[in-house]
């Protein structure tokens, strides 16, 4: 009988401990890993109500990357301050005797004249850069894995700082503008690609340590707002942005294959050129080519204290970054988008007349030659907005004109807007444009009821080859 309840109190027990309700532990949400874009400034308080991890900030541009639930996501996708939302993007080296380089670039009648690139900083956004005897590194930082060095463990970016920067020691190679201060921006890892992240914060630095031009040897085939708003902001913050136009060229030119960031009219897309002065076969070709330069069997600095040839779009853009140290120095009153200038002036012009889409203007050329630039033709900018007094939420309408020294209408003219807010606000607005034939440029700036409310600036700067430069500014209300 003991025997029996035993097993009946047990029995009783397990049927109790069966018919509890088990508690059933929750399914952590799964998250996404995002970059988004602000129109104006990054809302941190909307983004603690979304539970939203930031990953990334940056001081020069409202853009943040984030890890956060889908529904999250989906909630900010909503938003009216959101300008975009998008994934991360993977970047690779556009790359397949830097002496013919140089003799192409006519770089040798520039140190003739003691132009070297000395002042002039640049930095190289790339994997990084060796010790190496015929290269001085100025600084930098590594912003791939923030624990080590900004040392190059690839050999791409060292070959790029070589055609640069190699110094005149009588080892091994010279670059175009042997003495000025170079600074190794690694973003890309030991294989030579890297996030669309840490590209955007290789961007910030730059503009921090105010760098006068920055190398962007690599790209991708997919546009970023969010690349696209650091390198305006690099542009806008007095950047010179050089970057390689992209290795996939076909036969015919008439394709339009130029990657990202080249593609971007704040950048200077660079095509690559032969011994010959023949587009390299895997060139990109495209509107956006501005300029060309030597990129195919390009001798320069490597790892381990070498030197290696290099094929690619990516050896022509740093002959191009090089280039515009030289005139930099050689012109140090001029702002950048008339240094750009004079880069586009100064050329060997191949193919097409005038700027195509295999060469752009055309292969660079020493500044310090018999041709001389033309008498500019004077502009004059006028800037206006459609109302002098808005609700916020309304559309400001934006009009540019830009005439010359007869009050002819200019065409094809760089129209760099700038919108300051109220006193007390420090983010700023800006757009790239290029006038019509009628000379006009039109932007659309949007509002909602949370803008700043008070009185908004708007400057617009004109510039344009063979012409001088111009600028007019006006102002709105915002109630």
């Amino acid at each position: 009988m003991k025997k029996f309840r035993l097993i009946n109190i047990w029995a009783i027990v397990l049927a109790c401990v069966l018919l509890a309700p088990i508690p059933v532990r929750a399914q952590p949400t799964p998250s996404q890993s995002v970059i988004v874009v602000f129109k104006h400034s990054v809302d941190h308080s909307l983004l603690r109500s979304l539970n939203a991890n930031v990953e990334k900030s940056y001081k020069n541009f409202p853009i943040v990357k984030l890890s956060l639930s889908q529904r999250a996501v989906f909630a900010l996708s909503k938003n009216p301050n959101i300008l975009s939302i998008e994934s991360e993007v993977i970047f690779t080296i556009n790359d397949d005797s830097i002496e013919w380089g140089i003799a192409k670039v006519e770089a040798p009648k520039a140190w003739a004249q003691n132009f070297t690139g000395a002042g002039v900083k640049v930095g190289i956004i790339d994997t990084g850069i060796a010790l190496h005897e015929d290269l001085i590194i100025a600084g930098g930082a590594n912003f791939v894995d923030t624990a080590n060095s900004y040392y190059d463990d690839n050999g791409h970016g060292t070959h790029v700082a070589g055609t640069i920067a190699a110094l005149d020691n009588g080892l091994g190679v010279i670059g175009v503008a042997p003495d000025v201060s170079l600074y190794a921006i690694k973003v890309l890892n030991s294989s030579g690609s890297g996030y669309l992240s840490d590209i955007i914060e290789g961007i910030d630095f730059a503009i921090n340590e105010q760098l006068d031009i920055i190398n962007m040897s690599l790209g991708t085939s997919t546009d970023s707002p969010a690349l696209h708003t650091a390198v305006d902001a690099a542009y806008n913050a007095g950047i010179l942005v050089v970057a390689s136009a992209g290795n996939s060229g076909k036969r015919i030119t008439s394709m339009d294959n130029v990657g990202y960031p080249a593609k971007y009219e704040s950048a200077i897309a660079v095509a690559a050129t032969d011994i010959n002065n023949d587009r390299a076969t895997f060139s990109s070709t495209g509107p956006a080519v501005e300029v060309a330069a030597p990129g195919v069997s390009v001798r320069s600095t490597y790892l381990n204290n070498g030197y290696a040839s290099m094929s690619g779009t990516s050896m022509a853009a740093p002959h191009v970054s090089g280039h515009l140290a030289l005139l930099i120095q050689a012109f140090p009153d001029k702002t950048h988008t008339e240094i750009r200038g004079l880069l586009q002036f100064y050329v060997l012009d191949l193919g097409t007349a005038g700027r195509d889409w295999a060469y752009g203007y055309g292969l660079i050329q020493s500044f310090l030659t018999e041709t001389q630039p033309p008498v500019t033709k004077e502009t004059f900018t006028t800037v206006t907005t459609n109302k002098l007094s808005y609700t916020a939420g309304e559309k400001i309408t934006i009009i540019v004109i830009v005439v010359d020294e007869n009050d002819a209408l200019v065409s094809g003219a760089n129209v760099q807007l700038t919108i300051t807010p109220p006193v007390g606000k420090t983010k700023v607005a800006t757009a790239n444009l290029t006038t019509g034939s009628d000379g006009r440029a039109v932007y659309t700036y949007s509002t909602n009821k949370v803008s700043t409310k008070g009185l908004y600036t708007v400057k617009a700067e004109t510039s344009l080859l063979n012409y001088t430069s111009s600028s007019a500014t006006t102002t709105f209300t915002l109630n």
